[in-house]
Parts: C-alpha cells; sequence; structure tokens
C-alpha cells in the first residue's frame, strides 16, 4: 500500500508546484530518514512510498491496489532501491526500459538509491536505464546531505521533459 507523505512550501506571494517523489524502499528506518530529509530540504514534495518492486510495477501502471490513482500523474521522481523483495530494483529497470516507448513512463528520472556498492548493479542499473546510482550513506548527516542534493538537482536544476499524457491504450497491457 502507498505511504503518502506531503510537505508543502508556500511563499508569500505565489504557491510552489508540489513535486511527487515515488521511493521504492522496503526497509522502514531508510524510509523515516528519508522522509525527514525531504523535510530538511526545503523542497516542496509529496513522497509516495512502495515497499516491493511489484507494488513499484502497479503503481507506475494504475493497476492492482493503485487502480484508483490518477496514471496522470506520473512521479516527477523514481527513488528505487535495488535490493527489494518480489520484485528487485533491477527488475523494475528491466519492466521500465521495455514500457519507455510510452510518453507517461519515458520522462520521469529513475535514481537508484541503494545500499549495494557492487559494480555489477552498477553498470546493470545504467544499462537499463537509471539515470543516476547513488550509495547509500552510512551515516544520518551523509544521508540527509545526499537526499538533499538529490532532490535540489532533479526536482530543482534539472529542467524536466514538459509532462506527457498516457496514450490511448493501456500500457499493462504491452508487458
Amino acid at each position: 500500500m502507498v505511504e503518502t507523505q506531503s510537505v508543502d512550501h508556500v511563499s508569500s506571494q505565489t504557491m510552489v508546484q508540489e513535486k511527487v517523489i515515488l521511493l521504492a524502499e522496503d526497509d522502514p528506518q531508510h524510509v523515516a530518514l528519508f522522509k525527514v530529509a525531504v523535510r530538511k530540504s526545503g523542497m516542496a514534495c509529496r513522497v509516495d512510498v512502495v515497499c516491493d518492486g511489484a507494488e513499484a510495477i502497479d503503481y507506475l501502471f494504475g493497476v492492482g491496489q493503485y487502480k484508483d490513482r490518477d496514471t496522470r500523474e506520473m512521479p516527477n521522481l523514481i527513488l528505487l532501491d535495488l535490493k527489494m523483495p518480489k520484485i528487485d530494483g533491477i527488475q523494475v529497470l528491466q519492466i521500465l526500459r521495455r514500457v519507455r516507448s510510452d510518453d507517461s513512463l519515458r520522462f520521469p528520472p529513475v535514481v537508484v538509491l541503494t545500499s549495494s556498492d557492487l559494480d555489477d548493479d552498477i553498470t546493470e542499473a545504467y544499462r537499463l536505464g537509471a539515470q543516476s546510482y547513488i550509495r547509500k550513506p552510512l551515516s544520518y548527516e551523509e544521508f540527509t546531505s545526499a537526499v538533499r542534493e538529490t532532490l535540489q538537482y532533479w526536482l530543482g536544476l534539472n529542467r524536466a521533459a514538459p509532462a506527457h499524457r498516457h496514450s490511448s491504450y493501456h500500457m499493462h497491457e504491452r508487458l
């Protein structure tokens, strides 16, 4: 089940558009640390959390328990742990690679945020289309800093492609 945290920051003159982050992470402690880091970042974000790769795929395609999710609202950033139950992060990347031909899933950047520092994992993640690979720092301060810098780049500095809508057929049927 998706867990959502909304963090709004409003300036006195204009409302900042909330960004949506999909965090695929099975460790509740890492989720909690991530949420604290997001709050400390100052970014206007909503964090949707899924705890395994199967949930991530269901969330993105709006099927299963996410059948009522508005799939026209895709995340601005997907953060993906590699070592998850059911479907691991590498398998999620393989599926996303196959469906990137659809505009709605072509553009959200996928950043691997994982404990793995294995060369094979790094190589495979990039081969399958991850835009970035970040090894989770061990200390709280380094983790918070890494999350802040990641959000500042991908949600602040990076110029994202304009939002596109789904094509007329359902993406999940193409898997």
